[in-house]
């Protein structure tokens, strides 16, 4: 298990495909998510997904959950891919308990899928997407130093009309830049804790 802040990632039990049917069926959620919200699917769809994501060595993925309660609230991966020698990571993530829209969790999941891809699997950049539509998670990435690397042009059709999809990307020097104020901006309290387990290094991140 990875804890960061007020979340930790986990490893996606067979008994989490409840609450995964829930948010996977959830209109809303899957519009942002997905972009695909008619786009539902069934017990035994998610047990043939969980049974790939087993087998797969390529994709990570995690069940997030608040540190203090251990509630289920989203889900995050981590595809992985090698380009010419270059280590890429894909990172997708979505917060399905609605309740927590909108409270910077956003935020803490997105620099902890870039520590672990950056500081713990050794990337060399990292890159996501979003439709058009979903502000919320452009903010993010760039606050998290994402560049807006491209466009796919109305690839989307949601609530009739299409959307455009847009494409971000960060390259590890990028991230190591700006990574000492992103940490301080999420961990608070808790850095000096999160330095002593994470980093080896203690001189690369002052407190």
């Amino acid at each position: 298990m990875f804890e960061f802040s007020d979340v930790r990632f986990r490893p996606v039990e067979k008994e989490d495909l409840k609450v995964l049917h829930e948010w996977e069926n959830d209109f809303e959620v899957i519009m942002y998510s997905r972009n695909m919200p008619m786009n539902f699917v069934n017990m035994t769809q998610l047990e043939k997904r969980y049974e790939e994501w087993v087998a797969g060595e390529k994709e990570l993925h995690f069940i997030i959950e608040l540190v203090d309660s251990k509630e289920p609230i989203g889900i995050a991966r981590l595809e992985l891919h090698d380009w010419s020698n270059v280590r890429n990571a894909e990172v997708g993530t979505y917060i399905g308990k609605k309740q927590l829209w909108n409270k910077g969790l956003g935020h803490q999941i997105t620099v902890a899928l870039l520590e672990m891809a950056f500081n713990q699997l050794n990337m060399d950049r990292c890159e996501a997407s979003s439709v058009e539509y979903n502000r919320r998670a452009h903010k993010v990435l760039e606050e998290c130093g994402f560049k807006k690397s491209g466009v796919t042009r109305q690839s989307a059709f949601v609530n009739g009309r299409k959307w455009d999809r847009f494409h971000f990307d960060i390259l590890r020097d990028e991230y190591l830049q700006v990574r000492t104020n992103l940490l301080k901006q999420v961990l608070g309290r808790k850095l000096e804790e999160y330095i002593a387990k994470h980093c080896t290094i203690k001189e690369s991140i002052s407190p």
